[in-house]
């Protein structure tokens, strides 16, 4: 299953459609806004990684949600209620940068899907800034974007009188964006899926080579090479801790060696055909474990399915974070860790110290995918979003009968009409007792 990065380069009448459908509703919605407004995203520029060399190129997500494309140097203007709304701009075609580089993809059938007009220029900033006259207002994503930068400053630093005509704020173009990318298509519920059966398919293969004396850099490396190996990246940089270096919410996997009796948590997930997964198992090694360390592993796991039972249409991530909390809550009071009133202690969030984190996060073209609300905890469930579920325990130092470690259980769930659907059920088991069976 090795797909080539010329797969990505959707132009088929299918896909086109459905991002002429996307970026028409980007149009209505900036046609709704209460003065004139334009929208002006880029493709993400080259990383730096040192002195002539750069990391490996991922494309802006906005940029492909809209156009599919992977290209480098796309610039898109939306400028509704004109007589040309849609516009995306490429520089010239450069021999020399092609014959070091290759020739890039061809962006006539992408703007004819579009029904947008394709420039060609040699300074894209100034074309872009006659594109805004007109506009009181221009979206501009938030991120490092060169030419974003440059409109900013250069907006800000006019004179008064040669503002005329130009947009006189700048807004932050995620939000605008977010409320379409928050609920997914079911060709993108489908790509989600696919990154999620490979991100399976590699902790289970995984899981029959670990063993005691084996390094957390040795499991990670394995791991993203598997992920290339099948075409995909790593979707984010994999967590493979063991013992109590899994304490460490987003520790980097060293040279640590695994030990029976311990867990090592693995938090790991690929991005192919630009989805991404999210999950995360924690792994007995070796064929005994202490009984605490058993017993905390059961409260997340516990916690856990508590969470995954909320997730419906109009539900708050909050009410799923606090099902999760009672959850470990009672736990760590079974443990002898807390005292006193489940009520008081939910109310004061003592758990806070064990589980310092949320319940979850959207999921999608970004492995954090942008939501519509300002209050994450706020986030208000509706049919179509993808969200994780992953309660966590970590014990950075022995507390009571409970040695240093961590422990955390990370799904990735549909939200249905009826309910949810757990997009990695099929995923390496969850109950120790079948962890038992598949690991021995």
């Amino acid at each position: 299953m090795i797909i080539s990065q010329g797969q990505y380069q959707n132009t088929n009448g299918h896909m086109q459609q459905t991002y002429r459908r996307r970026t028409k509703k980007i149009l209505k919605k900036l046609a709704a806004e209460p003065c004139p407004s334009c929208l002006v995203l880029t493709s993400n520029p080259a990383a730096r990684r040192s002195l002539d060399t750069n990391y490996p190129y991922r494309q802006n997500s906005d940029i492909f949600y809209l156009t599919g494309s992977l290209r480098h140097d796309i610039t898109l203007v939306l400028r509704p209620n004109t007589s040309e709304p849609i516009t995306l701009i490429i520089p010239p075609d450069d021999k020399i940068k092609n014959l070091w580089e290759g020739t890039p993809p061809n962006m006539g059938p992408i703007a004819e899907g579009l029904n947008a007009r394709l420039v060609r220029s040699t300074s894209v900033a100034e074309t872009v800034f006659k594109m805004l006259r007109g506009f009181d207002s221009v979206f501009l994503p938030t991120n490092s974007s060169p030419l974003a930068t440059k409109l900013r400053n250069h907006l800000s630093s006019l004179p008064s009188h040669e503002k005329r005509a130009l947009p006189s704020t700048v807004i932050d173009a995620e939000p605008l964006l977010s409320v379409l990318r928050s609920i997914k298509t079911p060709q993108e519920i489908a790509k989600i899926k696919r990154a999620t059966a490979l991100t399976s398919a590699v902790l289970y293969h995984i899981s029959q080579a670990i063993e005691p004396g084996m390094t957390e850099h040795e499991i990670a490396t394995l791991i993203d090479y598997l992920y290339r190996l099948h075409g995909a990246e790593p979707a984010f940089n994999t967590i493979v801790a063991a013992g109590k270096s899994a304490a460490t919410l987003h520790y980097h996997p060293g040279e640590r060696c695994l030990k029976a009796g311990e867990f090592v948590l693995i938090d790991s997930g690929c991005e192919l055909d630009m989805y991404s997964s999210d999950i995360t198992r924690t792994i007995p090694i070796g064929e005994s474990l202490p009984e605490p360390l058993r017993d905390v592993y059961e409260i997340v796991l516990s916690s856990q399915k508590a969470a995954i039972k909320r997730v419906k249409p109009g539900v708050t991530l909050r009410t799923i974070h606090n099902a999760a909390a009672k959850e470990i809550t009672l736990g760590l009071k079974s443990l002898g860790i807390l005292k006193g009133s489940t009520d008081k202690l939910l109310r004061e969030a003592a758990y806070h110290p064990w589980f310092p984190h949320g319940i979850g996060h959207s999921l999608g073209i970004d492995v954090h995918d942008p939501t519509p609300f300002q209050d994450h905890t706020n986030f208000i469930l509706e049919p179509g979003m993808v969200i994780t579920i992953e309660p966590g325990l970590y014990f950075p130092k022995r507390a009571g009968k409970v040695s240093a470690c961590g422990i955390r259980i990370e799904d990735d769930v549909l939200v249905t009409k009826q309910g949810h659907q757990i997009l990695s059920q099929d995923v390496f088991p969850k109950e120790l007792s079948e962890l038992a069976l598949l690991l021995g």
